[in-house]
């Protein structure tokens, strides 16, 4: 049994992308995502908090042409009864599995249930699934969806769906693949040709991606973190039957145009130019800051730098010539990169001090901390090293429930 670490706390996003090249499945991708790191108790867990018995879960490394990779099998005891939708989704909507599962499942069969109604001409409530609906069809999918819920990515993009040809048996007798209902999934959705006369895209395969993935297209650019590779339940001579899964590192980091205006002054007073960084911000400009320099003839200065949006340029450039007095200014323009960042709170000392949260760490205001210093006699570094312990304490706690 495959037990990873729980990938929830990572500073850097994190983003799946599947690679249906020859295909997908149910099993191939549930192979997929448990050997690209989804924690396999966790699903089984899930599955088993169900209302559904009678099927057993096998998770193992098989051969594929020559490729080791995860084939995740599901058999039933008993051949399983058609199953409707509305049936489904109540055993689902009354389950205890986390909302995103819940959801996620629900989004699935609902995807389904649509396209088996257009196909047969009846109401969606009264479709009845066949082989979808089969208790084996219920594992994949909930099993899917827990084993994407416990990889914590921010995203799921794929690449194109392959298609072979040939027929298919089904309940309705030979049907030619893909199959009409693997059709009615992939509208709008991009496909490609596979040489081979085997099913290579299961109506539950292809409703999964369908309900995943967030955008459709290559590989994103990021530092590749950790690949998987789920097993179809078929060798084929044509291929390796397998569904290739990747974690990638991303820049979550927003780039926008900003100007940067700086100055060199060795004849204004440390009063104006705090008087004058204040102002700036004060103006709306993003930062502003001082640096100590060496200018001309051995005169100490300071060089004043403005960063601000493009629409503030004339105004901050205005704004510091007339409170330096200098006879000139640079202008760049400059990309800033903007991570994302939230607010929390955490109680300290019966205070409440604001955390600034980024990807990359979290630090206490320090407005905040100064307030709770003074409140209670503690230094401000000692404050803000408490502050920190117990916001890190508090998420780690969160993550465990």
């Amino acid at each position: 049994m495959r037990r990873v670490p729980n990938l929830g706390g990572q500073v850097t996003p994190r983003m799946l992308w599947l690679n249906p090249a020859v295909g997908v499945s149910g099993d191939m991708l549930l192979g997929a995502l448990i050997d690209v790191g989804a924690d396999e108790v966790t699903v089984r867990n899930a599955l088993e908090s169900l209302e559904v018995g009678g099927w057993e879960l096998a998770v193992g490394d098989v051969d594929r042409r020559g490729l080791q990779c995860l084939h995740a099998q599901v058999t039933t005891a008993v051949a399983s009864e058609p199953r409707t939708w509305s049936g489904i989704d109540s055993l689902l909507a009354r389950s205890s599995l986390p909302s995103r599962v819940v959801e996620g499942s629900r989004a699935t069969f609902r995807k389904l249930a649509k396209v088996e109604a257009k196909r047969h001409g009846v109401e969606v409530d009264d479709v009845h699934f066949h082989e979808v609906g089969a208790v084996d069809a219920i594992v994949d999918i909930v099993g899917c969806w827990a084993a994407l819920d416990a990889l914590h990515v921010t995203e799921v993009r794929s690449g194109p769906v392959g298609l072979g040809v040939g027929t298919v048996q089904s309940s309705h007798g030979a049907l030619p693949h893909p199959a009409p209902a693997v059709l009615g999934l992939l509208e709008g959705l991009p496909v490609v040709g596979v040489n081979s006369a085997t099913e290579t895209a299961t109506p539950t395969g292809v409703a999964l991606l369908a309900t995943m993935v967030d955008e459709w297209g290559p590989i994103a650019p990021g530092r590749l973190y950790r690949t998987g590779f789920g097993a179809g339940s078929r060798d084929v001579e044509a291929h390796p039957n397998i569904l290739t899964a990747v974690m990638i590192d991303i820049d979550d980091s927003t780039i926008v145009d900003a100007v940067l205006i700086e100055t060199n002054l060795d004849d204004v007073t440390p009063e104006i130019l705090a008087l004058v960084v204040q102002r700036a911000l004060d103006a709306g400009a993003d930062d502003a800051w001082l640096v100590s320099i060496g200018m001309k003839k051995g005169r100490p200065g300071h060089q004043l730098s403005v960063l601000c949006a493009p629409g503030l340029r004339g105004k901050l450039v205005d704004l510091v010539a007339i409170e330096t007095g200098t006879l000139g200014v640079r202008v760049y323009d400059v990309a800033k990169h903007v991570f994302p960042r939230s607010f929390e709170e955490i109680e300290l000392d019966g205070e409440m001090i604001r955390m600034k949260v980024g990807t990359h760490g979290a630090k206490p205001e320090s407005a905040d901390v100064m307030r709770v210093a003074n409140a209670t006699g503690k230094s401000a570094r000692l404050v803000a090293a408490e502050a920190l312990s117990r916001w890190m304490r508090a998420t780690s706690e969160e993550e465990a429930n």
